[in-house]
């Protein structure tokens, strides 16, 4: 496979290495601006796109997993000769973040996620699995631009309105950069419905961790100090004013409570 990522901050010595993990239908160029907005020389920053998304490849009937992309990161990680880093996750990519954390403790320094969980739990995950088969299935159908509208007019995003048409249109332009083929992959590899739970595991986290919600997304809210409770040095954090997408909504209060974060390993 081919992964693509970016890396911003100059990689001086001592420049604590932060990973990025984005969320579905987006992109490692999604966090730039939370990245523009961190100490300059502090940081080296590494934006992945995740298996599905961006200008990553892969071959033909590759998994689209937590597994295969925790596997991703580890291979990323020795390539660039890190070997343990502070691990930043949105959505899909905190959930990502958060079994790559569990599986493999010894490379995360710390851990920050933002409207994440480990897993649904009953009948609301054989919903989930359901919607998102259907939801893979139209995607291949109508394309991204179908996927893109729709996807944006989510309630739980109604949130990012706030930062006005161009902001929206960018996020628009970032989204339309995957293809239908990758997304519907990562929905049916991935999808919080297809996703064994993991919670029970989240016990072997033993970094510092910060799990962050939304103040209007009151789901997440409820589950980050599920999260909190779960990780033996974990806590949650609630930003009011924002819905599920607190780093876009928020950017430089998000960035703030980051840099707090870091600072205090």
């Amino acid at each position: 496979m081919r992964l693509a990522f970016e890396v911003a901050g100059d990689g001086s010595v001592g420049a604590e290495p932060v990973t990025f993990l984005h969320g579905f239908s987006q992109g490692g160029a999604a966090w730039r601006e939370v990245v523009e907005l961190l100490p300059e020389g502090r940081f080296k920053c590494v934006m992945v796109d995740l298996r599905g998304h961006g200008a990553s490849q892969l071959p033909p009937g590759a998994p689209h997993t937590l597994e295969a992309c925790t596997g991703d990161l580890v291979g990323l990680w020795d390539h660039l000769e890190m070997e343990s880093v502070h691990l930043v996750g949105y959505s899909m990519g905190g959930r990502l973040a958060l079994f790559a954390a569990s599986r493999h403790p010894d490379r995360v320094r710390s851990l920050v996620t933002i409207g994440a969980h480990a897993g649904l739990d009953g009948p609301e995950r054989q919903q989930r699995r359901r919607a998102d088969e259907e939801l893979a299935e139209r995607i291949e159908q109508e394309g991204m631009e179908w996927f893109v509208d729709n996807w944006q007019a989510l309630p739980m995003l109604r949130g990012l309105e706030r930062r006005g048409t161009s902001y929206l249109a960018a996020l628009r332009a970032l989204r339309l950069r995957n293809r239908p083929r990758g997304l519907a992959s990562s929905l049916r590899g991935m999808g919080p419905g297809v996703c064994e739970p993991f919670w029970p595991d989240l016990g072997r986290i033993t970094c510092p961790a910060t799990f962050v919600a939304g103040g209007e997304d009151q789901r997440y809210a409820q589950l980050a100090k599920r999260l909190s409770e779960s990780v033996p040095n974990g806590r949650s954090v609630v930003v009011e004013g924002s819905g599920h997408s607190v780093h876009m909504e928020k950017p430089q209060i998000f960035a703030e409570l980051l840099v707090n974060h870091l600072s205090s390993r």
